[in-house]
């Protein structure tokens, strides 16, 4: 099944001038949770429903435990989650203490699998709407 996207009018600036320029934008559907994930994997094995709702349970506090504790975590041929951390620059080695780490977050990197998958997708027009970007309002000084 295809991808459907939208037009999206943003406003650039080339050489100084602010121009009107439209790009294509993901439509993003509804977020597929546990449930549904559970629901299809049903359907496609002997497993019911209620037995891949507990195992998918149980992976997700599996996961974050192996990522709080700096271990990758490498989920067959969707990919590997790594775990990274963001955190200031400072002038000596002495300075880096775990205050200038500002927060810890996941990188994912789909396997070579997946990757060749994504090559694969197709996409569609959702609709003949042309949307923009809603820019903020600066305040009056």
């Amino acid at each position: 099944m295809p991808i459907k996207y939208f037009r999206l009018k943003k406003k650039i600036t080339i050489n100084s001038i602010p121009v009107d320029r439209y790009i294509a934008n993901i439509q993003i559907e509804t977020n597929a949770d546990l449930e549904m994930i559970s629901e299809i994997i049903e359907k496609q094995s002997t497993m019911s429903r209620g037995d891949i709702m507990g195992v998918l349970a149980q992976l997700e506090p599996a996961i974050w435990f192996m990522l709080e504790n700096g271990h990758p975590v490498t989920l067959g041929v969707l990919g590997t989650f790594y775990p990274a951390i963001d955190a200031l620059s400072m002038d000596s080695p002495e300075k880096v203490t775990t205050r200038t780490i500002k927060r810890f977050r996941t990188i994912f990197k789909p396997s070579k699998y997946l990757k060749k998958r994504f090559k694969d997708v197709q996409f569609v027009l959702g609709d003949n709407k042309v949307r923009e970007v809603r820019y903020k309002k600066k305040p009056l000084e």
